[in-house]
């Protein structure tokens, strides 16, 4: 849907896929990654911003902590998205005598208001973070058995 502002269209609403996964696990545990998953907010407004995340994190270990958090990060202004932040995926494993092999999938919901003085741009980052043992695995994932997309639509 799209409305009019002096003879201007301005669009009400966007989506976009993320086209690839993105390798968490190359970034120091902490690091936020820019996913490559970006939508422009056109002008001034109060906005619904909404994500799917989908991640993934896996390990061979005998003690395993870890976690996926996702957030919006508003390019733009220089700072996170207010209230954005989701764990995305958490992968606890206690110490044992053998190593575990684990694989875990999850799918977690961003969902925030979002009210801004002009033309924004948002992106959805993610970063591992790592307590205890190696992951051997963390991405943020995008494919035909789950996607992880953001979306945006203009209320007021």
């Amino acid at each position: 849907m799209s409305g009019t502002n002096a003879g201007l269209r301005i669009a009400e609403d966007g989506f976009a896929a993320l086209p690839a996964n993105v390798n968490l696990n190359a970034a120091a545990s902490g690091t936020f990654v820019d996913t490559g998953l970006v939508l422009a907010l056109p002008s001034a407004g109060r906005y619904h911003l909404d994500a799917t995340v989908r991640a993934f994190l896996g390990t061979m270990t005998t003690g395993e902590g870890a976690y996926i958090v996702a957030r919006l990060y508003d390019v733009t202004a220089g700072a996170v998205v207010p209230d954005s932040e989701v764990l995305a995926l958490q992968i606890n494993v206690a110490a044992g005598t053998s190593p575990t092999l684990l694989a875990w999938n999850a799918t977690a919901p961003i969902q925030v208001r979002y009210t801004i003085p002009g033309p924004r741009t948002v992106r959805l980052e993610a970063a591992r973070m790592t307590q205890s043992g190696i992951t051997d695995g963390a991405s943020v994932v995008s494919d035909v058995n789950g996607r992880t997309t953001l979306r945006y639509e203009r209320v007021a």
